[in-house]
């Protein structure tokens, strides 16, 4: 009876209907690994939302993946639904917060996120999305205490020490810039952008040996990376090594620009 419930709901063959509802019974956020599965789940999801559409859960849920997928406008209108329904949704605020930014609606994003904190106010992940977000429209003052607190709340939190290197190096402290970002690699040795962050910065203070040794790093984890490919290029010129500069600034030139990223550039 529910499968044909279903099937009159959606119209879709009963057999497709029972590979999704396989699919979302094994399923987390967290376990989908391509776009493929989170379309089907996105798909299962709205087959639930038809059936109980004042469900704030599955309208959050769903946003959470359209927000993985990158479809930033449709993951807006389901946390806005899923907060029509229930405003104490904290994840629902949450998620809105974070999809506005990256819609550029970056005042409205932060004004969804400090909703958030006021609630979760121990939370060192959003506070540390907050405080970049600050830091995207220029407000360093606000965005130093956002990454503070997050650090103060999680010294382990690697993505705070690196954006608060960030806001140090826009002012000018590249000293202690230079201590979080190399605590953000000490953390997670993985973070490509910790390294070049670093490198720009010992770049910067004219230590560039150092400066070359960790825009290397930054290229092992992500060796067509633009950004860190040019940084090494310029690092190379410092060091006299103009022919194998210009080279290197040749092949860069042509790369795409990097992605869409939750950081915000040294200068």
């Amino acid at each position: 009876m529910f499968l044909q419930r279903l099937y009159n709901v959606i119209k879709l063959p009963i057999a497709i209907i029972v590979s999704l509802l396989l699919l979302s019974a094994a399923t987390t956020r967290a376990d989908i690994k391509s776009l493929d599965e989170a379309e089907k789940r996105i798909t299962l999801l709205t087959v639930e939302i038809k059936i109980n559409p004042q469900s704030a859960d599955l309208y959050v849920k769903r946003g959470d993946l359209y927000f993985d997928t990158h479809d930033f406008d449709s993951a807006v209108k389901d946390y806005t639904a899923a907060i029509s329904i229930d405003n104490s949704l904290d994840t629902a605020w949450f998620g809105r917060g974070m999809a506005q930014g990256r819609m550029g609606f970056i005042s409205e994003g932060i004004d969804d996120l400090s909703v958030y904190i006021e609630r979760n106010p121990e939370d060192s992940v959003a506070l540390t999305k907050r405080g970049v977000r600050y830091l995207w429209i220029g407000d360093k003052l606000n965005a130093q205490r956002d990454l503070q607190k997050a650090i103060k709340i999680d010294p382990d939190n690697a993505e705070a020490h690196d954006d608060l290197g960030v806001v140090l190096s826009q002012k000018g402290d590249y000293k202690q810039a230079i201590n979080h970002f190399r605590r953000t690699i000490t953390l997670d040795p993985s973070y490509q952008k910790g390294h070049h962050n670093l490198a720009m910065a010992l770049y910067i203070t004219e230590n560039d040996l150092l400066a070359l040794a960790s825009v290397n790093q930054s290229l092992a984890l992500k060796p067509n990376s633009r950004g860190s490919l040019m940084l090494k290029s310029k690092i190379l010129a410092g060091l006299g090594r103009m022919e194998e500069a210009r080279q290197l600034e040749d092949e860069a030139i042509f790369l795409p620009e990097a992605n869409w990223s939750e950081t915000a550039p040294i200068e």
